[in-house]
């Protein structure tokens, strides 16, 4: 069904990208700062391996700003380049996981909740392959991520450990218009110990028939393989869509009462507004 309702709103502004009718080359450096306005919804399993999902929407206030070593607001969030040339990044970048309500999955009923989850670390990027093709850049990367997770209910935080997240993204970005992007990519989760135990374990005081006593261990938890989309409307507005399917088999912690279902999906629409850019602009990366 997502993915249904993500094509049906892709395709018409897809087809009118695409068309030489559609615009005459658009200037495709960037402004060197922008701010508005971003919402959508998002779906998805509760945590890797839930039967349950949770669904959650968000209209937030957005700046991005481009510097050549900081930036703020694209792809992870918030980056710090220590290190970059033709071939090779190094970053600090940032990433998130929403909260979930113990109430929401029936698994976990009577347990505590799962707070948000606010991921910082370093990445190498290997730039390993670009090619120009008549309306489109093509870029091929590989990713390794290194992040440790801190848990909030923004009250409080606490140390979760952390993840290696190995990836490749392949990207398709337009000639014409500098919002009109498509990316695929597959990237492989594994936790610490202290992560995939606040995913998975189950205390002796919250055991239960059919619900026993588990004692999460470090390991592999998933694969997710994803697409998505970026389509600019007009100078001002874009929308973006997003759907991914996950891959729990032989996930380390398969054996956790808490651990339900091999294959999991996920997704969200939503659009972004801007109200203000600079007149300083910057080539697009």
């Amino acid at each position: 069904m997502r993915v249904a309702t993500l094509a049906v709103l892709a395709a018409p502004l897809l087809f009118a990208a695409l068309s030489p009718k559609a615009s005459q080359a658009a200037d495709l450096a960037e402004p060197l700062w922008e701010a508005g306005v971003g919402g959508g919804a998002f779906s998805g399993p509760t945590y890797p391996g839930a039967d349950d999902t949770t669904t959650q929407a968000l209209f937030i206030p957005y700046v991005i700003y481009r510097g050549e070593v900081f930036s703020i607001g694209e792809e992870s969030g918030v980056r710090a380049v220590a290190f970059a040339n033709e071939k090779i990044e190094f970053d600090v970048s940032l990433g998130a996981s929403l909260a979930a309500d113990a109430s929401e999955d029936d698994d976990r009923e009577g347990m505590p909740d799962l707070d948000f989850l606010f991921e910082i670390g370093p990445q190498i990027i290997y730039h390993a392959a670009q090619a120009e093709h008549k309306n489109w850049t093509s870029h091929f990367d590989l990713k390794l991520r290194t992040r440790a997770i801190i848990a909030t209910d923004l009250g409080s935080f606490k140390d979760q450990g952390f993840i290696v997240e190995p990836a490749l993204v392949y990207e398709l970005k337009s000639k014409r218009n500098r919002h009109m992007e498509i990316q695929l990519d597959i990237e492989i989760i594994n936790g610490s110990t202290r992560l995939n135990e606040y995913l998975y374990d189950v205390d002796r005081q919250y055991a239960l028939e059919g619900r026993p006593e588990y004692e999460a261990k470090a390991g592999y938890i998933g694969t997710e393989l994803g697409l998505s989309v970026s389509i600019p409307v007009n100078a001002q507005l874009r929308l973006f869509g997003g759907f991914d399917v996950e891959f729990y088999d032989g996930a380390a912690n398969q054996d956790s009462p808490l651990f339900k279902d091999t294959m999991g999906y996920s997704g969200g629409l939503g659009l972004v507004y801007t109200f203000f850019e600079s007149d300083e602009r910057v080539p697009q990366r």
